[in-house]
C-alpha cells in the first residue's frame, strides 16, 4: 500500500491497496500435498523473520515457508489424519513461540499439541476441548483458544491443566486477534460480525463491525478472520463475500 502517515501509527485511512496479491506459500495453480503446494490452509504465524507457518489443514500438517521460499518445509504432522502424538487431524491455526515450540490447535482431536523445534512429534498441553480453532498468546504468555461448537473462549496459562472462561455465548467463534490492552477482537461467524471483550468473563461486549449479513459495505457474511492496527482499524477476512474489508474505528461501515 501507499502510506501517508507516520512511522509506527498504523496505516492512514486513505491508504491506496494493490489489486493485485502476491503468492508466499503455496501455488496458484492448484492444492496438492507436495511440499511446494497446499490443501485447505487455515490459520498461519509469521515470526520476526518474516518466515510464514501455516496451518495445512487437509494435508493434517503444519510447514513452515521462508521468506521467498519456492516450497515448505514440515515441522509438524503430515503422517496422514490421526490422533498419534506424530498426528494431526485437520489443525486449523497455530502459535510459535521465540524459542521456536509449535503451538497447534489441532481441531478433530479435540486437543492442543505443543511441538518443540526439531521434534518429531509433539505433546498434548490441553484436552477435551469441543473444536478448538482459533489461538493466540499474549504477551504473559497465556494461551486463548476459541471453541467453535460450545461458543466459548477460554484462556490456560502456561502448565495450566484447566482453563479460564474469558467469553461465552458466542455463536460460532473463529478465529481471535489479542491486543496490548489484553482486549480479545472476535470473529463471530455465525452472527457476522466482529466483537470486542475485555479479558474477563462478562456478558458486556461491543459489537464493531457488521451485524447482519450481506455484501453491503456495512454487512458481512461468515467472517473467519480479524486483525487490529495500532489505530484500531480491523482488518477482516470477510469469507462467503471473498474479500478483505478494512474498518475504521467509528463509521458504521467498512470499506473492501
Amino acid at each position: 500500500p501507499l502510506l501517508v502517515s507516520k512511522p509506527n501509527d498504523g496505516i492512514c485511512e486513505n491508504a491506496i491497496w494493490s489489486t493485485n496479491g502476491t503468492t508466499v506459500a503455496g501455488r496458484s495453480d492448484g492444492l496438492g500435498s507436495a511440499l511446494n503446494r497446499l490443501h485447505g490452509p487455515w490459520g498461519l504465524f509469521v515470526d520476526d523473520n518474516q518466515v510464514i507457518y501455516v496451518a495445512d489443514s487437509k494435508n493434517h500438517r503444519i510447514v513452515k515457508w521462508e521468506q521467498d521460499a519456492s516450497s515448505g518445509q514440515l515441522v509438524a504432522g503430515g503422517k496422514g489424519s490421526g490422533n498419534n502424538t506424530d498426528q494431526l487431524n485437520h489443525p486449523s491455526d497455530v502459535v510459535v513461540d521465540r524459542d521456536g515450540s509449535i503451538y497447534i490447535s489441532d481441531t478433530e482431536n479435540g486437543r492442543i499439541q505443543q511441538w518443540s523445534s526439531g521434534a518429531k512429534s509433539g505433546k498434548t498441553i490441553i484436552k477435551d476441548i469441543s473444536s478448538p480453532v482459533g489461538m493466540s498468546r499474549d504477551k504473559q504468555g497465556l494461551l486463548y483458544v476459541s471453541d467453535w461448537k460450545k461458543g466459548e473462549i477460554k484462556k490456560w496459562d502456561v502448565g495450566a491443566t484447566i482453563g479460564q472462561l474469558v467469553a461465552s455465548r458466542l455463536s460460532g467463534p473463529r478465529f481471535m486477534f489479542i491486543d496490548q490492552k489484553k482486549s480479545i477482537y472476535i470473529a463471530e461467524q455465525r452472527r457476522d460480525r466482529i466483537i470486542k471483550a475485555d479479558d474477563v468473563i462478562s456478558s458486556q461486549s461491543s459489537m464493531l463491525a457488521g451485524g447482519s449479513l450481506g455484501n453491503g459495505l456495512n454487512q458481512l457474511s461468515s467472517p473467519y478472520s480479524v486483525i487490529v492496527d495500532e489505530l484500531g482499524t480491523l482488518y477482516i477476512a470477510d469469507t462467503n463475500n471473498h474479500r478483505i474489508m478494512r474498518w475504521v474505528r467509528g463509521p458504521q461501515s467498512g470499506m473492501v
